[in-house]
């Protein structure tokens, strides 16, 4: 690993491209690259089947981000997808580790990091570049609870969507989460001071989320 860099929320973190723990992240994005390749070009009309209606909601969705500028499309993913209905994983899938591809969201609704997945992939389909883009899955010191959000860097600066509030907010002016690892495409990132021990890493991937 690189040496350690300031980091989001405060943190220091150390980068690794190492994405063998990740299964759950993995999955997901090969499930929503299969769903985009598949999905078919017609809209749907009001009685259409949900998998079709959802393809065809998150085309018009994205297509739409494409003509906006950066941080008015960030701020119009996090207000449009934040209005998609919260259903626990464990309800809708009858497993609460279940990470849903943006289809599968926006026709079934989801829980946190189904949010943050589904804004991640609408940017970088919209254009944004994957090395601006990030998942992170942090400890809610309010709550006590764990959670996950997107991060989206423009010029410089960590921006947090999150499905638990409704504006776009820095890193720098959030003072309750506290990362375990953020994630992209390219690798993830493990944040120094934090709650997991090293010898826990291999089980990130995995976390359970409930928010």
């Amino acid at each position: 690993m690189p040496a350690e860099a300031a980091g989001l929320f405060g943190t220091r973190e150390v980068f690794s491209a190492n994405l063998t723990a990740f299964t759950k992240w993995d999955g997901v994005v090969v499930r929503t690259e299969r769903d985009l390749a598949a999905a078919p070009a017609a809209a749907c009309g009001n009685d259409g089947p949900e998998p079709a209606c959802a393809a065809a909601r998150w085309r018009s969705f994205v297509a739409e981000l494409k003509t906006l500028p950066l941080r008015e499309r960030v701020e119009r993913a996090n207000a449009v997808l934040n209005r998609v209905r919260y259903v626990p994983a464990d309800v809708n899938w009858h497993d609460p580790n279940h990470w849903e591809t943006p289809y599968e969201f926006l026709a079934r609704g989801g829980q946190c990091q189904d949010y943050a997945i589904a804004k991640f992939m609408a940017l970088e389909e919209s254009g944004v570049p994957d090395s601006a883009l990030r998942l992170a899955v942090v400890h809610d010191t309010y709550s006590g609870a764990d959670h996950a959000v997107a991060i989206v860097y423009v010029e410089g600066e960590a921006l947090v969507l999150d499905n638990l509030v409704a504006d776009v907010r820095p890193d720098r002016a959030i003072d309750r989460y506290v990362p375990y690892y953020s994630i992209n495409r390219e690798g993830w990132w493990y944040h120094l001071p934090e709650r997991t021990a090293p010898t826990q890493v291999a089980r990130l991937g995995e976390w359970s989320l409930t928010r």
